[in-house]
């Protein structure tokens, strides 16, 4: 990996590709938009509303190794603190946590010192992960951060920040969508120049308001809760185009901020009614409206697949009920996905010795090669046989519709009468 060869060892990369296997196992991963620079020193900034999966998907956006900026409680934490310690996290101290914050100037030197090292710096802005309808204040340390690493040094060193916008079909469902799509890179040494190159309140102003305009064009950002939910209902109806789905929800808030109809606020609760329902199912108005899959498309792949998921089951069995079980325990819904990952860690890493000793038990060292090589291959073939078995699930409910021709005939007819109020606003 190009960058700091510091933060290219074993013990990087394995913790970058074990978190990796498992948000790659709980989201469908897309990664959209710009390339992050190769070389230049860089501030990658994401919202935040997922916790620990908001950090591995920002690592994904790049094969350059990051620098994460995190808060010390975090890297005083059993296990996760020991893994953000292996990859030289920097520690944000906050006197809400109860530290002394006068060591912050340590962490701002080694942030300085990384990006004059021509590092990346990975960080959250918003400050905490909250399940949020848009993109909350920013903290102003990304921008100071910017100012002090350019002024360290006599000519500025280049520091660009690079905006991340991440979205997520069903945050908590497995198998749901994330897509990540980074912005273009915001160069601050034309900000400071604006502003006589000092580290003024101004300064810092212009770049936090640069950057929080650009992430803010990465997701969907609403006024109220009503409103993002009908926005993300709609973007599920409205015909499927080749976009991120943060920047159709974008362009379906766009839609409906647009009606200014008599029956604007019937159809917007319509418009969340059948909304809900269809992300129940996993529909869209496109497999509505299309015909009805056939048995063979259906049940052929269920057949196919499920040998392969059974014999993955006994491998991936005590993991989900590990994880399912912690995530049962969270203070604040936010934090559901994080602890299923995180005791997913935990869940891959036991499942080695049982599996050893369980082979050991049933044919000596020749059953601990046989169970290792088919955990091995129970984690290459899992996710792939699981898509292929809620596709087939999806197109079951899908044929289910048709049972009733009347009911799925009305439901077009409102499908078909949103589109037509909608589709041409977008």
């Amino acid at each position: 990996m190009p960058g700091d060869p510091a933060k290219s060892g074993f013990i990087y990369r394995r913790i970058i590709w074990w978190g990796g296997l498992l948000v790659r196992t709980y989201h469908r991963l897309e990664i959209v938009g710009e390339v992050m620079p190769e070389s230049t020193p860089v501030l990658a900034v994401q919202n935040h509303t997922n916790g620990l999966i908001d950090a591995h998907i920002l690592m994904s956006t790049t094969p350059r190794p990051l620098r994460l900026l995190v808060k010390y409680t975090l890297i005083s934490a059993p296990v996760i603190g020991w893994m953000l310690r292996q990859i030289d996290a920097v520690p944000v101290y906050r006197q809400k946590d109860g530290v002394d914050t006068r060591k912050n100037a340590q962490s701002f030197e080694a942030i300085n010192q990384t990006l004059r090292d021509r590092s990346v710096i990975a960080l959250f802005p918003e400050g905490e992960s909250l399940n949020s309808i848009g993109l909350r204040k920013l903290r102003s340390g990304v921008a100071r951060m910017g100012v002090n690493a350019e002024l360290s040094v006599e000519g500025g060193i280049g520091v660009q920040i690079v905006p991340v916008g991440v979205t997520y079909e069903h945050r908590d469902r497995l198998r749901g969508l994330a897509s990540a799509i980074v912005g273009p890179p915001i160069d601050v040494a034309p900000i400071l120049a604006e502003h006589g190159n000092e580290p003024s309140r101004e300064t810092v102003k212009a770049i936090l308001e640069r950057t929080s305009t650009e992430m803010r064009k990465l997701i969907l950002h609403s006024e109220s809760q009503e409103e993002y939910d009908t926005a993300v209902a709609l973007e599920r109806l409205l015909p499927r185009s080749g976009t991120p789905i943060g920047i159709r929800r974008q362009e379906a808030q766009t839609a409906l901020r647009s009606d200014k109809a008599s029956n604007a606020p019937e159809r917007r609760e319509a418009i969340r009614d059948l909304g809900q329902r269809f992300e129940a199912a996993r529909l869209t108005g496109d497999d509505v409206l299309g015909p009805a899959p056939s048995a063979a498309s259906t049940f052929v792949p269920m057949a196919i697949t499920l040998p392969v998921l059974l014999f993955c089951l006994p491998f991936w069995v005590p993991i989900s009920l590990l994880a399912v079980f912690i995530s049962r325990f969270p203070k604040s819904p936010d934090k559901v996905a994080t602890l299923r990952v995180l005791f997913g860690y935990l869940g891959l890493v036991l499942m080695i010795p049982v599996v050893i000793v369980v082979g050991a038990l049933l044919g000596g060292w020749v059953g601990v090669g046989i169970g290792i090589a088919a955990y091995w291959l129970s984690c290459q073939v899992f996710v792939p046989a699981l898509d292929v078995w809620l596709a087939s699930t999806k197109k079951m409910g899908r044929r289910a519709l048709e049972k009733d021709q009347d009911a799925l005939n009305n439901l077009r007819a409102s499908i078909g009468s949103i589109r037509e109020a909608y589709s041409h606003e977008r």
